[in-house]
C-alpha cells in the first residue's frame, strides 16, 4: 500500500479518534461523579419504586428475557457478521463493547456495595441490551445504521422502563448504565477506526499479514 494511501487514511480517522477518546473520557469522569464524588459529599439517591401496576408483570418478562444465554448468541450473531464482512478488529470491538460494559458493571456493583442504593448502582439489563446495540452499530452496514440505531432505541427505552417499573432501576440506575455502555462503546469505535487502514493494507498486499506472523515467528526462533 502506498504511503500517500495510508496517511490519507489516517488523517480521515484522526480527528474522529480524538472526538472518541473524548467521549470516553467524559463517561469516565460523568461515573466517577456520578458513584464517588456524589456519594461522598452526601448526596442520597431516590429508591427504586414500583408504579403502573398493570405493566409489572410484562416488564418482569422483559427483563427476564435478557438472561446470558440471549446475550451470548447476540454476541455470537455479532461476530459472525463482522467475520463474513471481513472487518478487521470487527470481533475485538464486539467484545469490547459487549464483555466491556458488562464485566464492568458487575465489577461496579461489587465495589460500590451498600455505599449508594442498589437500584442505584448501573442496572446489568440495561447495560446487556444497550451494548448489543452499540456493538451492532459498530460492525453492520452504514445502510443498516439508522435501522440499528432507530430498533435499538426502542429496545433500551423498552428494558430501560422494565427495569424502571419494577422497581429494579432508577433514573439515576439507567444514566450510569448508558455511561458504561457509551465508554466502552467510545473505545470500540476507537478500534473500529483502525480497520480501514488494515483493509487497506491487505487489499494492497495480501501477503503483508503473512509476511509480519513469519517475521515474528523467525524473530522467536
Amino acid at each position: 500500500m502506498s504511503t500517500t494511501t495510508t496517511e490519507r487514511i489516517r488523517l480521515q480517522y484522526r480527528g474522529t479518534r480524538r472526538r472518541l477518546w473524548t467521549a470516553a473520557a467524559v463517561a469516565a469522569v460523568l461515573l466517577i461523579a456520578l458513584y464517588a464524588v456524589l456519594p461522598a459529599v452526601g448526596i442520597d439517591y431516590p429508591h427504586g419504586r414500583t408504579f403502573l401496576a398493570p405493566l409489572y408483570r410484562p416488564a418482569a418478562a422483559v427483563l427476564g428475557s435478557l438472561e446470558v444465554t440471549s446475550v451470548l448468541l447476540a454476541v455470537t450473531v455479532l461476530t459472525v457478521i463482522a467475520v463474513v464482512r471481513k472487518l478487521h478488529y470487527g470481533i475485538a470491538a464486539v467484545l469490547l463493547t459487549t464483555l466491556g460494559a458488562n464485566l464492568m458493571g458487575a465489577a461496579m456493583r461489587a465495589w460500590i456495595g451498600d455505599a449508594v442504593l442498589p437500584s442505584a448502582v448501573a442496572n446489568g439489563p440495561v447495560i446487556a441490551a444497550a451494548s448489543v446495540v452499540a456493538a451492532a452499530s459498530t460492525v453492520c452496514a452504514w445502510r443498516w445504521r439508522p435501522a440499528v440505531a432507530g430498533l435499538g432505541s426502542v429496545v433500551i427505552l423498552a428494558v430501560a422502563g422494565a427495569a424502571v417499573i419494577t422497581a429494579a432501576a432508577s433514573v439515576v440506575s439507567v444514566v450510569g448504565a448508558l455511561l458504561v455502555v457509551g465508554f466502552w462503546w467510545s473505545l470500540a469505535s476507537v478500534v473500529m477506526t483502525h480497520s480501514p487502514i488494515a483493509a487497506e493494507r491487505e487489499r494492497q498486499n495480501p501477503l503483508s499479514t503473512a509476511a509480519m506472523a513469519l517475521g515474528a515467528t523467525r524473530d522467536r526462533d
